[in-house]
């Protein structure tokens, strides 16, 4: 039962930060990359303290821990998405985040976090050729933009660190907002710097108006507070590896969702690429029975 509900908690995490690409590319148009951010997670940690307003010192190996998830999960992987869909289409950065479970899985064979299996790279094969695929059947919002798909690689390979350190979190049973909690904190405080580059002024009265509003709200209840949850704790169930494979979905959801709010079209190829995609997550998942994840 536990591993079907890390199964149901990954898909979920995916399915609601898929969304998230087309909700940021509506708000970029009235707040900046950074002050997104900024606000976003502010309002996350906010949402997170109400759920559980307690304070947790842990020793110092520990807090480095969580200091090395909120720089590569919060302050890297979202700055550099946000920086990412602010120069290309949305879709195009999803297909280059899905590649996320490759360093997730580089990182998670390296380091011994997790034991190598050939049906991972089976899956990741196929799960590559679908987007590929995919790109040339999304339609026409997705493209080539070498600046923008740079910008959304280095966000792949954050969130790839972020979902190894996190496991030796989550190994340790913290509570699991309190330590969601605590990487949002991090994360944060790693922007810090951001202050010094980017400008700082978001338009408060534009975010009163109701689509802005709604999409803002979307960004700070799911991808940043409670998809974070959804994510850690099915790491914990079944294990960093596994849970990644999920992002591999993140371009069909984006463009799906794309779709039906902003009417994108997607023709044969990108069927094509949906289901060559769906394929490689399956046989990717299954490791045999005598393969179990650390």
């Amino acid at each position: 039962m536990g591993k079907i509900s890390g199964h149901i908690l990954a898909f979920m995490s995916v399915f609601f930060w898929s969304a998230l690409y087309v909700s940021v590319k509506i708000i970029l148009d009235y707040l900046s990359p950074f002050e997104l951010l900024i606000l976003q997670f502010i309002f996350g940690y906010i949402l997170l303290f109400m759920m559980k307003p307690k304070i947790v010192k842990l020793p110092l190996k520990e807090e480095a821990l969580f200091a090395i998830s909120g720089l590569c999960g919060i302050s890297i992987y979202n700055l550099f998405l946000n920086l990412a869909i602010e120069q290309t289409y949305a879709s195009n950065v999803s297909i280059i985040i899905a590649t996320a479970p490759l360093f997730t899985g580089i990182f998670a064979f390296s380091l011994g976090v997790e034991k190598p299996y050939r049906n991972f790279f089976i899956g990741f094969i196929l799960c590559i050729v679908g987007i590929i695929v995919l790109s040339y059947g999304g339609g026409e919002a997705i493209g080539f933009n070498p600046f923008g798909d740079i910008l959304a690689l280095i966000s792949a390979i954050g969130w790839g660190a972020y979902s190894v350190a996190i496991v030796g979190i989550m190994n340790k049973k913290h509570n699991i907002i309190i330590a969601t909690r605590k990487i949002i904190f991090y994360g944060i405080l790693f922007l810090i710097p951001g202050f010094f580059i980017f400008d700082f002024k978001p338009q408060w009265q534009e975010l009163l108006a109701p689509m802005i509003a709604c999409n803002f709200i979307f960004i700070v209840l799911f991808p940043s507070a409670l998809c974070f949850l959804m994510w850690n704790k099915a790491t914990l169930l079944i294990g960093a590896v596994k849970t990644n494979i999920y992002v591999y979905l993140t371009p069909i959801i984006t463009i799906i969702v794309a779709m039906i709010a902003i009417d994108e079209k997607l023709g044969f190829y990108g069927i094509l690429g949906v289901i060559l995609t769906l394929c490689g997550v399956i046989i990717g998942e299954y490791r045999g029975k005598n393969h179990t994840p650390h």
